[in-house]
């Protein structure tokens, strides 16, 4: 560009600077080539006396491809106005640009002027329309289009083809193929790949590998493109022994090929193959990310900390995930140190982190660190539902439902997910009659309760000692709203019946469920033995319940709790013994405590200072 910049000036400074060949033949480099320079090509341009068709070509060509399309239809409304015709160089680089503005009414405007101007035949012209509206999304215009050309060509069918894959019409589009045919049109590489990806979109795997059979067949050359479809078809199927074999017959291999394939093995689980590929591969950071995913998905943290620090540059992504990992594991405290540290490098947090936080803020109980949150989530005017309900999960969790309910009366459209959090809120805070008026609201207001919905105003109702309000509930579930029950909703049942004291009740009710009861069920009633000093059945439930978990803590403490609560303290320490003997472990607890700006955690049993 420094040279052309002086063989300028020399052009100038010898008065030939207005030589029309010499300016479309700087016009040409500065606003088309790599090196150039589209501002300068568009100065010169306003300095030209009298621009040629040529010349305004180029400039919408350059703003076309550039990060201001918007400019090329400038050019092309300034061209009409200087009287030039458009002509068939015109055309498809005014139609790139409204393809990438997204400018519908400039759109059909030119598709008129098109007509207007008899280029109406000429498929070049045609075919960049098409694309076009495809685009805006706009099949029915495609498809009425497409009717009108005498002899659409392998670009035309392409862009049916594709369309229909993108709407999900996948027996059209073999039907499009099969029409295709018939009008002695062969499909190519980017037909065959708009087949891949209909087949991975509707699960067909058996018609995918049959289009690979046939481009091996027809000897089709497999592009780069057609490749990583194929390879990231057969990894999403889980065939990773054929998409192993298809990579190592590829002669080019991008970052792109070497993704797919190691995205196929993350998902398998076969980390240790995914991790020799890493090693291998060339590395961007959406392959760092895949990597750092992979570990995390596994819950090793240890492994995806080391990618993590490894990598040369972090992305928002990078961040969510290890919070979000991080926040899965509940490891709450390094969730929290991840946020500080991210902060710290000047990322702001989006949806998936918002939502990670306010999950850990709720789990740790840190009420202030939750709050500084929400005003930043209102300084952002973020207003995603799924924020807005973790926002309010975590008020409930952290016992203030009063502001629980604040954020969700704020909620403009509440979908069965708000609803659902703030009837669990209400009821894990013992606001029992407020859950089931909320229920009834909900109801009332014709939206459908889910599982989740019904197992949280079940709950409530056993903290609250509603018997009857909990069985018609029960029944409602699937006489009303043809939810069928599942475990933990015969839980639900059992404690609410057995916290009431009917045990006998609850016994009977779980020898008549459909189906086997599990041992969070019978634990369920072994809970309400020790609530009321039930030996004789507790001895009962608690052989049933160690023999289906043997090695759950939570039932021999149970047990020991009721002989120990009757002044059986030989029968106790009998079971204490035999969790010492088996090698079952109580799991222990936590406590995460705020001082000065740093989060502690506190495990029971450890002595630390």
């Amino acid at each position: 560009m420094k040279q052309l910049l002086k063989f300028h000036a020399h052009f100038v400074t010898t008065g030939l600077s207005n030589d029309t060949l010499f300016l479309s033949a700087i016009l040409s480099f500065t606003a088309l080539s790599p090196n150039g320079n589209l501002a300068y090509s568009h100065l010169i341009f306003d300095h030209i006396d009298s621009p040629n068709t040529f010349m305004f070509n180029t400039m919408i060509r350059g703003y076309a491809s550039s990060f201001n399309p918007s400019k090329a239809m400038i050019f092309y409304v300034k061209m009409l106005n200087y009287g030039f015709v458009p002509n068939n160089y015109t055309f498809p680089f005014v139609v790139k640009a409204l393809s990438r503005t997204k400018d519908y009414l400039f759109g059909e405007a030119l598709h008129c002027s098109v007509i207007k101007f008899g280029h109406v035949l000429d498929l070049h012209i045609v075919n960049s329309l098409l694309h076009m509206y495809a685009s805006f999304g706009l099949s029915n215009e495609i498809m009425i289009m497409f009717d009108e050309i005498p002899e659409p060509d392998i670009v035309s069918w392409n862009v049916i083809i594709d369309d229909l894959g993108q709407n999900g019409c996948f027996y059209e589009v073999l039907d499009a193929v099969n029409e295709m045919g018939r009008y002695g049109v062969e499909p190519n590489s980017v037909t065959l790949l708009g087949l891949v990806s209909s087949c991975l979109k509707t699960g067909d795997f058996g018609i995918g590998k049959l289009i690979h059979l046939y481009v091996i067949k027809k000897g089709i050359h497999i592009s780069e493109n057609l490749g990583n479809g194929l390879i990231d078809m057969y990894a999403k199927f889980g065939d990773m022994e054929s998409a192993d074999k298809l990579f190592n017959r590829m002669q080019m291999k991008t970052v792109v090929t070497w993704t797919s394939l190691l995205v196929g093995f993350i998902q398998k689980g076969e980390l240790q193959k995914a991790s020799v590929i890493f090693n291998h591969m060339p590395k961007d950071i959406t392959a760092w990310n895949v990597m750092l995913n992979g570990y995390a998905e596994a819950r090793d943290m240890n492994s995806a900390e080391m990618i993590f620090r490894a990598m040369p540059n972090r992305d928002l992504v990078s961040w969510n995930t290890m919070i979000v990992g991080y926040t899965q594991n509940k490891k709450y405290m390094k969730s929290l140190e991840l946020l500080r540290e991210m902060l710290s490098f000047g990322l702001k947090p989006d949806r998936i982190t918002l939502v990670a936080l306010f999950s850990v803020c709720g789990y740790a109980g840190v009420l202030r660190i939750g709050e500084a949150v929400h005003s930043f989530v209102e300084k952002q005017n973020i207003k995603e539902e799924e924020v807005e309900v973790a926002l309010l999960e975590m008020y409930s969790k952290c016992g203030d439902p009063e502001k629980a309910l604040r954020v969700f009366e704020t909620i403009p459209r509440k979908l069965v997910l708000a609803w659902t959090n703030m009837i669990v809120g209400l009821a894990m805070n013992g606001l029992a009659n407020e859950a089931l008026m909320l229920f009834n609201k909900m109801c009332d207001e014709g939206i459908k309760p889910n599982e989740i919905t019904y197992l949280g105003v079940l709950c409530g109702c056993s903290y609250a000692g509603l018997v009857k309000e909990g069985k018609w509930l029960f029944n409602a579930m699937s006489q009303v709203h043809g939810i069928t029950p599942r475990s933990e909703h015969y839980g639900c049942m059992v404690d609410l019946l057995g916290r009431a004291g009917l045990l006998k009740e609850a016994e009977m009710f779980i020898q008549e469920m459909p189906e086997k009861a599990d041992a969070g069920i019978w634990g369920a009633l072994l809970g309400a033995c020790r609530m009321h000093g039930k030996v004789q059945l507790g001895e009962k439930i608690a052989k049933i319940v160690t023999q289906m978990d043997p090695y759950h803590s939570g039932r021999y403490i149970l047990l020991s709790n009721i002989y120990a609560a009757e002044n059986r303290w030989i029968d106790a320490e009998k079971v204490r013994k035999k969790m010492k003997s088996s090698g079952i472990h109580k799991t222990p607890g936590f406590s995460l405590v705020e001082m000065k700006g740093e989060m502690h955690q506190f495990i029971v049993g450890n002595l630390s200072l």
